[in-house]
């Protein structure tokens, strides 16, 4: 797998707002898709995952501080489940090495059971649950449970 940090805007937005994706990252409060606009703010950082040539996603990265970074992950559906596990992993590893970034966190409503899945697998990003944000995210009409989770770099 290849991490790229990138600034190419239009490229963040295709991917975020692909169909496939961009319900599953949004509330009752998102604009339709064609009007979504990439947050450019300096301090986020997107990182695109390649493996070789194709695309498979990316990772939205919003530093709460220099050590403390919140993650959203947007990888296209239809990827193996042992792909999408490696891609959890070496992109820790890759933040681990590549910024300042020591604790890596998450808040992951609880409609999408494939994302609180996906962090908590101890194959992939291997986050470990330390909280709960009860009904605070509002998705179809219903409030839903956000699950708080997160991973500190070993040493630390």
């Amino acid at each position: 797998m290849t991490f790229d940090p990138t600034t190419r805007y239009g490229l963040v937005r295709q991917v975020l707002t692909d169909p496939e994706i961009y319900d599953y990252m949004t509330d009752d409060f998102a604009p339709a898709r064609e009007e979504f606009q990439v947050n450019t703010h300096s301090d986020i950082r997107y990182v695109r995952v390649y493996d070789g040539f194709d695309l498979l996603g990316l990772f939205c990265l919003f530093p709460e501080n220099q050590i403390c970074w919140a993650a959203h992950v947007a990888l296209y559906r239809g990827l193996h489940p042992e792909k999408a596990r490696r891609i959890g992993r070496e992109l820790v590893e890759w933040l681990w090495e590549n910024t300042p970034c020591r604790r890596l966190i998450a808040s992951v409503p609880a409609s999408n059971w494939a994302a609180v899945r996906y962090g908590l697998d101890a194959q992939g990003m291997n986050l470990e649950p330390y909280g709960m944000n009860s009904k605070s995210f509002l998705k179809h009409g219903k409030l839903w449970d956000q699950m708080l989770m997160g991973r500190s770099k070993p040493g630390e």
